[in-house]
């Protein structure tokens, strides 16, 4: 008869090493079939932006109002691009004593963001603002501003995009297994004990204990099990991946939930064998992969 609480598999270290060199192997494969597709797109939508940011500033020399913003908040995005280095949207809410996802952006915002970004732009790219007395720019110096800051915007925009379609692909991945082994997807709500989900239940991500969880599943037992689906594009990439954000998630759940809980993390792309065994060994995340979920079918046919 199978235990009731059965543990989630645990890897040896040859295993995880074994398990991560083919992972890196489809995450090479994947980036060499996409090609420069999505880096393309990417530049075309931002070229775009950033051509109506200078058109609607007299190119930048009518930046410091604001007003452009006001017209089109669509812009804020381009206008972070002409800093060097570009400004995160957090690092310019702080600095500029504005809200971090204002429903619109006011007069009093506008001009308090565009102060920020016009203090930090570019010489390099903008030489014409620099200029004494500031004048209008080149037709060759426009169009290099505008490529530099497009390629700048859109480096960062295909990486995001590709995070959000490697995530959401894991999670339609995890979800489909669960589907195949009976369990049942219910409305995303917020789960602060082991009962806000029944038995044989799964939902869409949702805050456990104040946390956000990609795929919270209640085992046939009764026990939670809380899968976190990471894809990291480098080494030092999984460290914030897996160890920090995963890793504070288990203690957190931990913490709230003791032994009713197991955290899980569904991991695809490149990640160092010592983070993995750190993640299991010590912060008690059980591993999984998004190449081969045979693992984790087991173990929820297991927990009855």
């Amino acid at each position: 008869m199978a235990a009731r609480f059965p543990e989630p598999r645990r890897w040896t270290a040859p295993e995880f090493e074994g398990a991560r060199a083919a992972a890196i192997s489809d995450f090479i494969a994947e980036r060499t079939a996409a090609g420069g597709a999505a880096y393309a797109g990417a530049f075309a939508a931002s070229r775009n932006v950033v051509e109506r940011l200078l058109t609607a500033t007299r190119d930048l020399l009518d930046l410091g109002d604001g007003a452009a913003l006001i017209a089109d908040p669509e812009l804020l995005g381009a206008a972070r691009y002409l800093d060097g280095p570009p400004v995160s949207s957090d690092d310019l809410a702080v600095i500029a004593t504005v809200s971090r996802t204002p429903r619109r952006i006011d007069a009093t915002a506008a001009a308090a963001m565009a102060r920020v970004i016009r203090a930090g732009i570019d010489p390099e790219r903008f030489p014409w603002l620099i200029a004494t007395p500031q004048r209008p720019p080149t037709a060759e110096e426009r169009d290099v501003a505008i490529r530099w800051t497009a390629g700048l915007w859109a480096v960062q925009r295909t990486a995001t995009q590709r995070r959000g379609e490697a995530a959401s692909r894991q999670e339609a991945a995890v979800k489909a297994l669960l589907a195949a082994e009976g369990f049942t997807e219910v409305p995303r709500r917020s789960i602060d004990s082991v009962g806000d989900l029944a038995p044989g239940q799964y939902c869409p991500e949702a805050l456990v204990a104040g946390a956000k969880c990609d795929v919270p599943v209640a085992l046939r037992n009764g026990r939670l099990l809380l899968l976190e689906c990471k894809v990291s594009s480098s080494a030092v990439n999984s460290v914030k991946r897996l160890n920090r954000e995963c890793g504070d998630k288990a203690s957190r759940w931990r913490g709230a939930f003791g032994a009713q809980a197991y955290t899980g993390a569904v991991l695809a792309g490149v990640f160092r064998c010592g983070n993995i065994v750190q993640a299991q060994d010590i912060q008690g995340i059980y591993v999984y992969w998004e190449r081969d979920l045979t693992p984790l079918a087991e173990f929820v046919r297991r927990a009855v």
